[in-house]
């Protein structure tokens, strides 16, 4: 399954902390990557997922990821996965299935690494420090839910500090405790799709099995 795919994530970074500022700041951050990401057009970036539960490495995937507004379309080897805004295809490259479904809202912030353009705007503490990443000089958000029961406990976001594009997600889940990172290369903006990128079109894929699980 795709959720399984992006519920991928590594306990730890190589980040060096740097000095820590005021939860203003960091609400200016998040507004001004939030910007980033839903500003005109569609974003567009390549992504590699790890998974970690326990401490041990569960796996990994990579894969490109296109997004607009609430849509999106996320190829990785194994599988393709289109989502309208309503509607979820799953298509699975290795046994040529496809699974429609309609997802909620929990398992779309699995899903799609964005999720916390609106996420962090309620129901959030934040704090914010500098750090380097990549070689590259970044803030790290953290987001600390304030109700117990929000199905993702801490979302952590390492931020360009120069473009405020985001380089890498990690999400923490509260049933299992386990967590996925989600780093972003590739990071494209002012992106033009059409309607079909983010659905699925069986003429494409004439020897799938679709199985309706709506």
């Amino acid at each position: 399954m795709m959720k399984k795919i992006l519920c991928l994530m590594a306990l730890s970074l190589h980040l060096t902390a740097g000095h820590a500022q005021q939860n203003g700041d960091a609400r200016k951050v998040l507004d001004a990557t939030a910007a980033q990401i839903t500003g005109k057009g569609g974003v567009k970036a390549d992504f590699k997922a790890d998974s970690f539960s326990g401490g041990n490495l569960q796996g990994s995937a990579s894969g490109t990821m296109c997004i607009q507004g609430e849509k999106f379309q996320m190829t990785t080897p194994d599988m393709i996965t289109w989502y309208n805004g309503e509607t979820q295809w799953s298509y699975v490259k290795a046994n040529e299935e496809v699974n429609v479904s309609v997802p909620t809202p929990e398992e779309r912030q699995s899903m799609n690494p964005y999720a916390f353009v609106n996420l962090y705007k309620d129901g959030y503490d934040y704090t914010i420090k500098e750090t380097t990443l990549r070689g590259k000089p970044c803030y790290e958000v953290t987001l600390t839910a304030k109700d117990k029961r929000k199905s993702l406990r801490t979302i952590i976001l390492d931020i360009d500090q120069r473009t405020y594009a985001p380089m890498c997600v990690r999400m923490q889940q509260r049933d299992n405790g386990n967590w996925t990172r989600i780093a972003i290369h590739q990071f494209h903006t002012g992106q033009s799709f059409k309607a079909a990128v983010f659905e699925f079109n069986p003429k494409d894929f004439p020897q799938a099995e679709i199985i309706d699980l709506r």
